[in-house]
């Protein structure tokens, strides 16, 4: 499986592009291929998925979102694992790009690290 962030995605024409999170080519991605709602691939969203050869070069088919649910043995309430200060600027990132992807990359480092300093105020991140 091959994890990469969606950067593209046409709903009209059906079709649109991931890149892989190892810095291989972006993958082409289409509609019928994806086994999700249409209405789940947002741009900026981070997905698992397999890479198949189309006609055209690199597919990706089996789409699942990653890095939306709170993993096993975490608690979105709290009382479970806890983050490590890197792992919660990722997952922020995620998030907002999720929630807005026209943020600014200096608006997103603005945002994640209040939010990352806030939380380790809070005793909330492992050191």
């Amino acid at each position: 499986m091959s994890v990469g962030k969606l950067v593209s995605f046409d709903g009209s024409r059906g079709f649109g592009f991931i890149r892989p999170e190892d810095g291989g080519p972006d993958v082409f991605v289409h509609v019928n291929d994806i086994g999700l709602d249409e209405d789940e691939l947002r741009q900026g969203r981070l997905f698992e998925f397999e890479v198949t050869e189309g006609d055209r070069g690199p597919k990706a088919v089996n789409l699942t979102a990653a890095g939306h649910s709170a993993p096993t043995g975490r608690s979105r309430k709290g009382g479970g694992e806890r983050l490590g200060s890197e792992e919660m600027r990722r997952q922020i990132t995620e998030l907002l790009l999720e929630a807005s992807p026209a943020l600014t990359a200096a608006e997103i480092i603005a945002i994640r690290d209040r939010f990352t300093t806030f939380a380790d105020e809070h005793g909330w991140l492992d050191s």
